[in-house]
């Protein structure tokens, strides 16, 4: 049966959301520091605590010696056989060191530092439990909303979601409930600071991975997605077991998985790409739903030429050039749309930007000649017309 006293710091370790193993520790830091104020000679001590009564005493560890030239680290080899005959030179020897009447004494000069150090102990706990969380979705209630960010109650902290991480077009309203990914944990002065955001490419990942079984365990990989945040998102996928679509996988039955996904997003469209090792390929479907009659990819400088039929020319830029602008994200090249009828002229060009996914994607794939073509039927499977109409957006 446990002592009074221990039912004493269990109760303290369950208001602090705490163990109690380091509520003790921070007794025994704060004893410390109460014996330090008495007497700051011993620097080498141990605190031992009675967990019947709460009592504490202190030792000084000292050197077993022939001749004792510090007092403080030093003791006979004769001091200590008349404690313990079976004491050596060189052994380390605890000597009740305990001040009189250090109990009461301990009792006021300890109950500073134990607060202390029970609030740097909760801060650690604090930290240690986000850290373990960190890149993952987590669930949390609107506190407050500022010019600086929206606030979340995590639970055990409150967590921040700046302006860049907010998703366009979102409101967010003090009480309000949501999904949110977290991004960072710093071990601040007051606590663990958290960083919280829905804009991440990174927040659609967990929400297919949260879904799609086959994500989780590892038989289909997402190999890299490009995201503007409440417009529109490209996912590119890819099997590690034969015969398994991962497209399908990601989609669901009757579009159930990504309805799951959408219904997290509110109006922002996903499209499924298949990820192929050959860049040609893989450009034509990042381009979906526009079709592509051919490509030109030249790896080193990692451009590639795409000539789509010219009723597909605006599909394949998009509005305000989205679609090509995501496709270069997602693949890594740089991406000139140029109309099959007219092949000199480049109707739109799109930069990559930074690619979220797998930094092996395109530089395992075999070289292609520039002058390499790609069939119009050799994409029509595995982009994102494996997906329900209501479930993706097929527009610019």
């Amino acid at each position: 049966m446990r002592s009074d006293f221990m039912l004493a710091l269990q109760q303290l370790a369950d208001e602090k959301g705490i163990q109690i193993e380091a509520v003790v520790n921070a007794l025994r830091t704060a004893i410390t520091s109460a014996f330090e104020d008495y007497n700051s000679d011993y620097d080498d001590i141990d605190i031992e605590i009675d967990p019947e009564t709460g009592d504490s005493t202190v030792y000084a560890n000292k050197t077993v010696v022939d001749v004792v030239t510090d007092e403080i680290h030093q003791i006979s080899l004769a001091e200590a056989h008349s404690y313990d005959e079976t004491m050596e030179l060189g052994e380390i020897f605890q000597i009740d060191i305990t001040p009189p009447n250090f109990g009461r004494i301990a009792t006021q000069k300890a109950r500073q530092a134990m607060q202390q150090a029970l609030r740097d102990a909760e801060r650690l706990e604090i930290y240690t439990h986000f850290i373990e969380h960190r890149g993952q979705l987590l669930v949390g209630r609107v506190t407050r909303v500022e010019n600086r960010g929206v606030f979340v109650d995590l639970g055990r902290g409150e967590a921040i979601m700046l302006s860049a991480d907010q998703v366009p077009g979102e409101f967010y309203r003090s009480g309000q409930r949501m999904r949110v990914l977290l991004l960072e944990v710093a071990d601040g002065g007051r606590g663990a600071q958290l960083r919280i955001s829905r804009s991440h490419a990174d927040f659609v990942r967990r929400l297919f991975e949260r879904e799609v079984p086959e994500i989780q365990n590892g038989l289909v990989e997402i190999a890299a997605i490009a995201r503007d945040a409440g417009v529109r998102t490209k996912l590119a996928v890819r099997s590690r077991q034969e015969g398994l679509d991962p497209v399908g996988s990601a989609v669901g039955m009757r579009g159930t998985r990504i309805q799951n996904v959408l219904r997290e997003l509110g109006q922002e469209k996903v499209e499924i790409i298949l990820f192929h090792d050959e860049p040609r390929l893989y450009v034509a479907n990042a381009l979906s739903p526009a079709r592509v009659r051919n490509v030109h990819v030249n790896l080193t400088q990692r451009v590639a030429d795409v000539f789509v039929p010219t009723d597909m020319v605006s599909l394949a830029i998009g509005r305000e050039g989205q679609n090509a602008r995501l496709a270069a994200r997602l693949t890594g090249f740089k991406i000139t749309i140029r109309d099959a009828a007219e092949p000199e002229e480049a109707v739109g060009v799109a930069e990559p930007e930074g690619v979220v996914g797998s930094e092996t994607t395109l530089a395992d794939s075999e070289p292609v000649e520039d002058s390499a073509h790609i069939a119009p039927d050799a994409v029509s499977a595995g982009t994102a017309e494996h997906v329900g109409r209501d479930a993706v957006g097929h527009g610019s």
